[in-house]
């Protein structure tokens, strides 16, 4: 299981549109791409790919976390003046 964290992750390599045009692919057509993974990449290959779509998934919702409670606490802020 730790092997492929290993070796080099080529998918994290990648540019950020090309990565964005691959998730999309991957998870409008989610139960085939998974399948055309393992047989087309190989299992090294296609766990080091879920890594780097849970990582940037997880990335995204910490980003959008961190964001909208900033908006909040600043929008809070300003209409408590009001009262």
């Amino acid at each position: 299981m730790k092997d492929f964290v290993k070796e080099d992750n080529s998918f994290k390599n990648i540019s950020f549109v090309k990565f964005w045009l691959i998730s999309y692919l991957f998870f409008m057509t989610f139960p085939l791409s998974l399948i055309f993974c393992f047989v087309y990449l190989g299992t090294t290959k296609t766990k080091q790919f879920l890594v780097a779509l849970v990582n940037d998934f997880l990335q995204t919702l910490l980003i959008i976390s961190i964001t909208l409670s900033i908006t909040i606490y600043f929008i809070f802020n300003y209409i408590s003046k009001f009262f």
